[in-house]
């Protein structure tokens, strides 16, 4: 732990904590430590920090409030938590009340991936009241090889269900709409829908829906398509010994040719290359 000066703010830097081993270094995950029922006194104050590791925060008892550089403090309760990634600038603390919590610090490459593919991110995340890191420390507990790839795991697969609740949680509206147009297209895999029919569908100018489809699904719409049929027609080529013609002509394209250039500009390889390097 140390401390550093950034823009006339003191920052706490707390460093990683040592005792990688090697089944760490090869599933690229480790849990680094993690304490349970820790309590706190209230923090009248932001005390600005920063970790070179991340973490996830779950207040279980108490009341909480969360502060980053340039923004207005936010405040959550018993149930909520909050995530920290490395380098990124925070504080938190009871807000006139005991701040009891369990926490957990991990990294690794796989961290690193999670993070950089939008499953966390900074800031207070819905946990819900039962303790749900509790049994990802009980396999932490056991330093087995073994139970340290399920610890890993079972981190792993939190976040990944955090991230689901929380897209779920977010869907509605417009949500709901993409949602309606993103089963419709799977369905209708013969039609070429344009923008302005896909904008029309959700009942959004082309440039909001363009916005709101890239948010949503990582992509532009034309791509999307593109992608959905490939991989469909990736499927029948290798479930099947249907003709290249009549795949081609099943999904729209106007001939073979059109529909092996766009086949090779995904897949990176020839439809009939693809059936040969693939067989059933």
């Amino acid at each position: 732990m140390g401390d550093v000066k950034i823009n006339n703010i003191d920052i706490i830097e707390y460093d990683k904590q040592p005792g990688e081993r090697e089944i760490h270094r090869k599933s690229g995950f480790r849990i680094s430590h993690f304490q349970r029922g820790v309590s706190y006194e209230p923090l009248e104050k932001p005390v600005p920090r920063r970790f070179s590791y991340y973490s996830i925060c779950h207040l279980i008892e108490g009341k909480g409030w969360y502060w980053t550089p340039g923004d207005p403090i936010r405040y959550f309760s018993a149930g909520e938590g909050v995530v920290s990634t490395p380098g990124f600038v925070q504080s938190y603390g009871g807000d006139g009340t005991k701040f009891v919590e369990d926490f957990i610090c991990f990294d690794g490459p796989v961290a690193d991936f999670l993070f950089q593919s939008g499953v966390f991110d900074n800031g207070i995340v819905s946990i819900g009241k039962s303790r749900r890191l509790l049994p990802v420390i009980q396999e932490a507990l056991n330093l087995s090889d073994a139970g340290q790839i399920r610890a890993n795991g079972a981190l792993q697969q939190l976040l990944y269900d955090l991230f689901r609740e929380r897209e779920e949680a977010g869907k509605g509206g417009m949500e709901d709409k993409i949602g309606l147009l993103l089963n419709k297209l799977s369905r209708s895999q013969d039609r070429w829908w344009t923008v302005g029919e896909m904008a029309s569908f959700c009942n959004l100018s082309e440039n909001q829906f363009r916005r709101v489809f890239r948010e949503r699904t990582g992509m532009g719409p034309k791509h999307y398509i593109d992608s959905l049929k490939i991989q469909i027609a990736a499927e029948q080529i290798l479930s099947s010994r249907d003709k290249l013609d009549d795949i081609s002509a099943r999904l729209g394209y106007r001939d073979r040719f059109h529909f092996s250039k766009v086949f090779k500009r995904i897949k990176g390889i020839s439809p009939d290359t693809f059936r040969r390097n693939y067989p059933l």
